[in-house]
């Protein structure tokens, strides 16, 4: 067997220059594996469209990659407004034109009773974690089928096997699981990669924050530690999704990748 320069389409290691001269848009941008993504992205040399509901949030994104060297694009939009969504991707598209790589990090999370879902409560979940990654994915086709891009949505492990308290979410995940490895399905013969990241806990303000729910078992915690017995730092699922959405990753579409500590096995 020829060593790895003799095969063929083989190409040098990128690493850290992964996305010079790329664009990469990152939902959620101002908070959490969000903010890290876009840090991950812009340190790899993307220029980054940050998108958040949350301006102060963006503003501080903007001022860090900025200061870092980076080019950064702020969107506010709110990922439950269909025109809103449009908008946002008709601007991301235009700023540089081009879209390389899309990181589906925006996500809202509903820790109840199953018997205690709303309708309200279940739009809401189900709106911003499956309907706008799908709505977003679309606007942006005409960018990211030219540009043979790379999509990247941050499922859960709870969108791959039964968790309690967590029914809403875990719909949602798992609804977005199935849309990007039919997304990857579709239209890969035109270039477009789609994989999934599915974190365990992370160590973010929407994992660690809210009332106990009464009547929860507190082993349900230790599930999403894994085997390692801690929550993942951002940065951790970020580096994740930049390798599925770089090159060092041209074969891999339609996958699902655990960043759990061990949580699924």
């Amino acid at each position: 067997m020829g060593q790895p320069s003799d095969l063929p389409g083989h190409r040098e290691f990128t690493g850290r220059r992964a996305f010079t001269g790329q664009v990469a848009v990152v939902t959620g941008a101002a908070a959490g594996i969000g903010l890290a993504t876009a840090h991950a992205f812009a340190a790899r040399g993307a220029a980054v469209v940050c998108l958040d509901r949350d301006p102060a949030g963006l503003a501080d994104v903007a001022a860090q990659l900025r200061q870092a060297g980076a080019e950064a694009l702020t969107i506010e939009v709110d990922l439950a407004d269909p025109a809103a969504i449009t908008d946002a991707a008709d601007r991301a598209a235009d700023w540089r034109g081009r879209v390389d790589a899309l990181a589906h990090v925006a996500g809202v999370n509903l820790y109840a009773h199953a018997a205690d879902v709303t309708v309200a409560d279940w739009d809401r979940v189900l709106n911003t974690n499956l309907r706008a990654p799908f709505l977003l994915t679309q606007a942006l086709l005409p960018a990211l089928l030219p540009a043979r891009a790379a999509v990247v949505a941050v499922s859960s492990v709870a969108g791959t096997q039964g968790w309690p308290y967590l029914s809403a979410y875990s719909a949602a995940k798992g609804g977005l699981t199935v849309l990007m490895r039919s997304l990857a399905v579709e239209y890969g013969p035109q270039g477009l990669r789609c994989n999934v990241v599915c974190p365990g806990s992370v160590a973010t303000r929407m994992a660690t924050s809210g009332p106990p729910l009464p009547g929860a078992d507190p082993s349900i915690l230790k599930r999403g530690l894994g085997l390692t017995g801690r929550r993942a730092r951002p940065d951790e699922v970020a580096d994740a999704i930049c390798f599925l959405a770089s090159a060092e990753a041209s074969f891999i579409s339609g996958a699902v990748l655990p960043v759990d500590g061990g949580a699924f096995a």
